[in-house]
């Protein structure tokens, strides 16, 4: 048997050969099925001519699940591993027991279209009576792992289920829009046939949100229909499964928002409750720190904030972003404003009072207005003004230089037309709560390593050690080129 047409058309030719031998009220079965290397397949016993007489067969053999990838490789997807099952059925055909094992080993599963990566899948299932145990099962998820165990009543009515889900430094997702690292404990039950239940926590201890660089024009989509087309075929009507979810998320810190000349790091709290059909998903993740790059120019926040509001297309996972940077100048205040959707972020500029675009971005990046500017600050203006319109392009050389050195922070400051006063900083997080920095003045003016420890959501020891370069204006922690050890409060009213 060879299927010919389809994704399925490259699966090898299958080979079953059966022999039944009927006597009386029950028949002997004697059936093998091939597949090439992948599949070896065999049933035997004997089976009964009615729904009342008994049972008695056994199916032993091994299964590939790469055989399965000749159609969900036109998916995006990708498994492998070897299962070996070992599996008797007695009883009657009206009420089967269940005897026997499943085993899988060296499994692996990827997504590559939503960045899931699963290896070393190992797993024992047991079957006993009405019920199927999950006695272990592991897998990697980058440096971590994950686990389950539970039970399913696989032949009970309404299918119970009562799962364990648990995960230790995991991270299951890794692409160019999200990577997250987690602890998970999670419980999932109920019945498969009406409603299930899925409550816990996790724990995010680490996690990546990259928005575009780029942010293309608006395009229209036309729903052309042309004479003589058909109308399309009505959807089926969904599963009656109802999932409850009782989920809460912590993240403490080091939630990373970069992309689009924003660098940010957040923290906070999520709880995910309702129904899978209608989620209800309360708290945000608030700034701990963060910067916007226009122009060459490192802009400071004075707030942040990335909520998980549900309010994004169907049921997919879209952060809203609100951050605002701003400068106030004389009477007039100045504000830029990232918001929108990570997928479609919107930036806009405004103030008070009211002035044209050009004049905020003036004010946000030099402190003046254009009257004032320089003929290359005025280029710096229209440079800023291309990239928030999305014709800048999405060249993020620091974003690269950041990544291949495996730092979290990478930053250029500027202090507005001095360019005496820049200085590079790069950093990474050595430990939860523990961020280790140094700062480099461009004009060779001195360095420093920077130490900062959390003590509390608020509360913070930065320690510092500085060349002793020499320094004009105020001196402060941030630039002092001597070494200080300072204690930095922070509330956002």
């Amino acid at each position: 048997m060879k299927l010919r047409t389809g994704p399925a058309a490259s699966l090898p030719p299958a080979s079953l050969r059966a022999e039944v031998a009927l006597a009386g009220s029950t028949a002997r079965v004697d059936a093998r099925l091939d597949a090439g290397p992948k599949v070896a397949l065999s049933v035997s016993g004997t089976a009964p001519t009615s729904a009342s007489g008994p049972l008695a067969l056994r199916a032993d053999g091994s299964v590939d699940l790469a055989l399965a990838n000749a159609v969900l490789g036109a998916q995006g997807r990708e498994l492998d591993g070897r299962l070996a099952l070992a599996l008797g059925v007695s009883g009657t055909a009206r009420a089967p027991v269940l005897n026997g094992t499943l085993r899988l080993a060296g499994g692996q599963f990827q997504d590559f279209a939503q960045g899931v990566r699963l290896t070393d899948i190992d797993a024992l299932i047991e079957a006993a009576g009405q019920t199927i145990t999950i006695a272990s099962l592991s897998a990697r998820a980058g440096t971590g792992t994950i686990g389950a165990s539970g039970t399913v009543g696989a032949l009970v009515p309404g299918l119970p289920v009562d799962l364990h889900v648990t995960a230790r430094n995991a991270r299951p997702l890794s692409s160019d829009l999200l990577t997250a690292t987690l602890d998970a404990d999670i419980r999932v039950h109920g019945q498969a046939g009406t409603r299930i239940d899925v409550g816990g926590t996790v724990t995010v201890d680490g996690a990546s949100i990259n928005i575009p660089n780029g942010l293309p024009p608006s395009v229209a989509r036309l729903n052309v229909i042309r004479p003589g087309d058909k109308p399309p075929p009505a959807q089926a009507a969904g599963s009656s499964l109802l999932i409850g979810l009782d989920v809460g998320v912590n993240a403490p810190g080091e939630i990373f928002v970069r992309g689009h000349g924003l660098d940010a790091e957040l923290g906070g709290r999520l709880h995910v409750g309702g129904t899978s059909s209608a989620p209800v998903v309360t708290g945000a993740f608030d700034m701990r720190r963060g910067t916007f790059d226009l122009a060459g120019i490192s802009l400071t926040f004075t707030k942040g904030q990335v909520g998980f509001n549900g309010t994004g297309v169907g049921h997919k996972i879209d952060p809203t972003l609100d951050f605002v940077a701003q400068s106030v100048v004389g009477s007039t205040v100045a504000d830029l404003d990232v918001g929108g959707y990570a997928s479609a972020p919107k930036i806009t500029l405004s103030s008070t009072p009211p002035l044209p675009q050009d004049q905020v971005l003036a004010l946000i990046l030099f402190g003046q207005d254009t009257k004032s500017l320089s003929a290359l600050q005025i280029a710096q203006v229209a440079t800023a003004l291309a990239s928030l319109t999305g014709s800048g392009g999405g060249f993020d050389p620091l974003g690269t230089v950041r990544k291949s050195l495996g730092l979290d922070r990478l930053s250029v400051g500027s202090g507005g037309s001095n360019s005496n006063s820049a200085s590079v900083e790069a950093g990474k997080y050595v430990a939860r709560g523990v961020y280790v920095g140094a700062r480099q003045a461009t004009s060779g003016g001195g360095s420093q390593a920077e130490v900062q420890v959390d003590l509390t959501k608020r509360l913070k020891l930065q320690t510092t050690v500085g060349t002793g370069g020499a320094t004009t204006g105020i001196i402060t922690p941030e630039n002092d080129p001597g070494s200080s050890v300072a204690l930095k409060y922070q509330f956002q009213y």
